[in-house]
């Protein structure tokens, strides 16, 4: 009985904390101070780095691409709709036997809404995050494959056609949910504003 009420006292502080960014993510899109953006589509090279000690043991660090559309929300900044692909291969210093392989695959699909303070940035974004673990053991490879929620909040820096970002994402349940710091470089197409 003991060990139900503490899961449903992390549950409980798992929704009080999506709850409350959530709110943080409306308050800051209606108090934007941004001026008129063009829509745009930004194709960018990611890497990520693991913050919590669950994943980085095995997987450190990963890297990927991105690729993001921005619309134009009038004189408030722009809607986004981001999706990645990180690939966390193994930490070398973990001993696989000979044709054994063990990588993390991540694919975030995350919405948001940018709040542009020329040149500088900030983007809170909510969504989903597909999980792929994956062992390979020659020739065999198995896969599981797992949906979890998740969020960023990403700020970053715009000259002309390059912009580069930091962000914290986090995906999953404690105490086995991932947590990293992104690195992001995308070059920006612009599709035309007013």
């Amino acid at each position: 009985m003991g060990f139900g009420l503490f899961f449903s006292l992390l549950n409980a502080v798992d929704m009080i904390k999506s709850l409350f960014f959530c709110f943080l993510f409306f308050l800051l899109g209606w108090q934007s101070l941004a001026q008129a953006q063009q829509s745009q589509v930004n194709i960018g090279f990611d890497a990520g780095i693991s913050l919590n000690e669950f994943y980085q043991q095995q997987f450190p660090a990963g890297f990927g691409a991105s690729i993001k559309g921005l619309l134009t929300a009038g004189s408030t900044g722009q809607w986004s709709i981001t999706g990645n692909y990180l690939y966390f291969p193994i930490d070398s210093s973990i001993p696989l036997a000979n044709g054994e392989n063990l990588s993390l695959h991540v694919v975030p699909v995350l919405a948001g809404y940018r709040l542009n303070f020329k040149p500088f940035f900030l983007e809170p974004q909510l969504g989903g995050a597909l999980f792929v673990n994956r062992f390979k053991n020659s020739p065999d490879t198995y896969s599981e494959r797992q949906v979890e929620f998740a969020f960023a909040v990403e700020m970053g820096y715009r000259l002309q056609q390059v912009e580069f970002s930091l962000r914290y994402q986090h995906a999953g349940p404690s105490p086995f949910h991932l947590g990293l710091l992104g690195i992001r470089a995308a070059y920006v197409l612009a599709l035309g504003g007013y």
